[in-house]
């Protein structure tokens, strides 16, 4: 039996978009205009990005600390990923200089997801076309 195809993504794109938002007060500035949460692949990274979103929307900082206690308020901190995986992130994420090229990477991955979704519903429609 073979496996399904992946659709297209980057953890790493994700995770370094993620890590610049925690390690740069400035950074939410170079990509809000860019990515939205939906264009994430991972779910948990969909809630860390919603939680530094609503956080910068309310002028408040936003860093490993604020955004694990925004999301444990929230009761999102462990499908998130925890504590541990917020400070990894962060940790691993070598500058925030290039955070709109890491945007860019994950907004591209999603194009190409909602491209598939969008022929794979054509297909199924004309499929399911009785002739009219």
């Amino acid at each position: 039996m073979l496996d399904a195809p992946v659709p297209p993504h980057s953890v790493e794109a994700e995770q370094a978009v993620l890590g610049g938002l925690l390690i740069d007060p400035v950074a939410w500035d170079n990509v809000a205009d860019v990515i939205t949460q939906d264009d994430f692949y991972r779910p948990d990274h969909q809630l860390i990005f919603a939680a530094i979103g609503t956080l910068a929307g309310e002028g408040k900082p936003c860093d490993v600390v604020t955004v694990s206690q925004h999301l444990e308020r929230t009761g999102k901190l462990e499908p998130a990923g925890g504590l541990a995986y917020l400070s990894s992130v962060a940790r691993d994420t070598p500058t925030a200089a290039n955070v709109r090229a890491y945007a860019d990477i994950v907004r591209e991955r999603s194009l190409l997801r909602q491209l598939i979704r969008a022929g794979t519903d054509i297909a199924a429609a004309v499929f399911n076309n009785d002739g009219e």
